[in-house]
């Protein structure tokens, strides 16, 4: 399902496969995402004190795992799509992966008004 915002909506994908849609609007955009997603990188290096190497094997291995759950059709809850994309665009912000190969962003249509005679 895709969810469209006020400005569309981010599509997010794995090998070609669709795994899920983002709205895009006012407050919430690209930026906000990543802005999102570098905190929880930086809190889980800081806080959490995992090593960078760890977290990207991590990262890799949420991605196969959703890629795997959506090929064979089993459902996913909103916070495993959130986990997918922030797993995604923290290995985009870690130069691991390109964000043209897992990332669509869609406008939306604006319709034509028609006249009436």
């Amino acid at each position: 399902m895709i969810k469209q915002g006020k400005y569309g909506s981010i599509n997010v994908f794995i090998k070609d496969l669709f795994i899920s849609s983002f709205p895009i609007t006012d407050n919430w955009n690209l930026d906000y995402y990543k802005k999102k997603s570098n905190e929880a990188l930086l809190k889980g290096m800081r806080d959490e004190n995992i090593k960078l190497t760890k977290m990207i094997t991590i990262f890799y291995e949420i991605l196969h795992n959703f890629y795997l759950m959506k090929k064979h059709n089993k459902r996913m809850t909103k916070e495993d799509h959130q986990l997918v994309f922030m797993a995604i665009l923290s290995l985009i912000k870690l130069n691991k992966i390109d964000e043209d190969d897992y990332i669509l962003i869609c406008g939306r249509k604006k319709t034509k008004k028609l006249k009436v005679y």
